[in-house]
């Protein structure tokens, strides 16, 4: 008798946010993920590559620096994965209008 592993079917969600000087949501309010996010800044290697650090945070009123309410800083071309189960309450800002972050559950 052979046996056969079995493993959960998880829906692949991804996006992008356009960013800017004033924070926004990353993700949709509805969206739950399994592990985690994974978020990346363009890089020079895309077709259109970020030209500011874009700041990432859990919380609404995060700042675009390094202060006390200064969030994560991706540079152009970096990316982080965050073991977060709900996404929606991440935020990112920028210092610079048109910005922009993808996205992906993991």
């Amino acid at each position: 008798m052979e046996l056969r592993e079995t493993r959960k079917t998880v829906e692949l969600r991804n996006g992008h946010k356009t960013v800017g000087t004033s924070a926004v949501q990353l993700t949709p309010q509805s969206f739950k993920a399994e592990k985690g996010i994974l978020i990346r800044s363009p890089g020079a290697d895309d077709p259109t590559p970020n030209t500011a650090v874009v700041w990432v945070a859990q919380t609404p009123n995060v700042t675009a620096d390094s202060t006390g309410s200064g969030g994560y800083p991706l540079a152009p071309g970096e990316s982080v994965s965050l073991p977060v189960n709900d996404p929606s309450k991440l935020y990112v800002i920028s210092t610079a209008a048109d910005q922009t972050i993808a996205w992906m559950g993991i």
